[in-house]
């Protein structure tokens, strides 16, 4: 086994006992609180502005809103969908809050059953973050390139978790040419 690997086996169990012990309303509660939460937000916010914008309602409040503020044409386009947007973040912060309260409320129930689910999603819940670093620590590393990623891909050669290959498939390389169309 690779040093590699073995260093995975560490992750591995560190994810465990971690999942064990914080369960899934416990890891629920930090991933989407603080720092991480507004970041979901802004990612959320980003995704549905465009779906939001495409409503007839909104285009026609705007427009009023645009007609009311007698700006330039295009200050205005500016302004509104900055208002449209920060609207948007309130709203989706308060239902990703109020999401999060009910679901921890749900896994946090006194009761033998609830208890067991809880620490098995919390291990899938704190191993699905696991996983998303290493495929972002990986990305960063393909980003640097030159003999950086080479040594690196050459370190994970032959291991037993794949590492090699998840490094050469990472699915986080896709997104800078989704991006890019």
């Amino acid at each position: 086994m690779l040093l590699a690997d073995w260093i995975m086996l560490g992750i591995i169990a560190v994810v465990i006992i971690l999942g064990l012990v914080a369960g899934f309303s416990g890891g629920l509660k930090f991933f989407t609180s603080g720092i991480f939460g507004i970041v979901i937000s802004v990612i959320v916010t980003y995704f549905l502005l465009g779906v939001v914008n495409s409503w007839q309602f909104v285009q026609d409040l705007l427009t009023k809103l645009n007609d009311s503020m007698n700006l330039s044409e295009a200050f205005e386009y500016a302004i509104d969908q900055i208002i449209i947007a920060v609207i948007l973040f309130v709203i989706v912060q308060i239902v990703r809050i109020i999401i999060v309260k009910i679901i921890a409320g749900i896994f946090e129930i006194d009761n033998a059953f609830f208890k067991v689910i809880n620490r098995i999603l919390g291990i899938a819940v704190i191993a699905a973050v696991a996983v998303i670093l290493g495929l972002l620590a990986f990305q960063i590393i393909y980003w640097v390139g030159g003999e950086s990623a080479q040594s690196v891909l050459d370190s994970l050669k032959g291991s037993v978790f794949r590492l090699d290959w998840i490094y050469e498939n990472n699915p986080l390389r896709s997104f800078p040419d989704i991006f890019a169309q």
